[in-house]
């Protein structure tokens, strides 16, 4: 279920599978990727959803500002979270992956976390390795 249509982002509510799912379809403003994002993690939380996939396959670029704010929303809001899996699809891109994996690697040494993060190229690989030990997705 479609819970925000924006012309620069998607955020999809799918219960059963306890998923949301949010695709970037352009480069947002900063302002537009702070509202999206942390709507995003808050629903997560209020749903207490155990996966959650972003596909970046697009190649929205965080500037390094906007970097240590997700750090800094993801401390303040991951203790309130039940994700066990977190996927994000970005681009073959090297900087992506490793930015991806840095500001994962901060997050997890602020906070302690069961939290699995892998980075993807392909949103299909992305979704087989959210349900590794579940139903399939519809």
């Amino acid at each position: 279920m479609e819970i925000l249509r924006k012309n620069y982002v998607t955020i999809s509510l799918h219960r059963p599978e306890s998923l949301l799912e949010v695709n970037w379809l352009r480069q947002p403003s900063d302002k537009e990727f702070k509202q999206a994002y942390k709507f995003s993690l808050e629903v997560a939380a209020q749903e207490q959803l155990r996966y959650y996939l972003s596909d970046n396959s697009m190649g929205i670029n965080l500037a390094m500002a906007l970097q240590h704010w997700v750090s800094a929303l993801g401390k303040d809001i991951i203790g309130s979270l039940n994700l066990d899996r977190y996927a994000r699809v970005i681009p073959s891109d090297a900087f992506q992956e490793i930015v991806s994996y840095k500001m994962f690697e901060f997050l997890s040494q602020q906070q302690q976390t069961s939290l699995e993060f892998r980075v993807f190229y392909n949103k299909a690989e992305a979704m087989r390795w959210l349900q590794h030990g579940t139903r399939q997705f519809a």
